[in-house]
């Protein structure tokens, strides 16, 4: 499946996996196209999820107590 789809469709793909896994050996693959190897679809699933936790910020002390003060000025209540 090439790349783009198989992100766009990747929690359907996942779910019809999990399905189908107790009656058959079902597993969908991507290309990895630095290594030009096939890789296994719930590996690019954990490798997005493990790159978006680094992405989410931690909010600060101020923030947790006053959800406000994160907000820019002009938005703020």
């Amino acid at each position: 499946m090439p790349n783009p789809q198989a992100v766009i469709y990747l929690p359907l793909l996942l779910r019809t996996r999990r399905e189908l896994k107790g009656n058959h050996n079902v597993e969908f693959y991507t290309l990895d196209v630095a290594s030009r190897s096939f890789v296994p679809l719930t590996k690019v699933a954990n490798l997005l999820m493990e790159k978006w936790k680094k992405t989410q910020r931690r909010p600060t002390n101020s923030e947790m107590f006053m959800p406000s003060a994160s907000l820019p000025p002009s938005r703020q209540l």
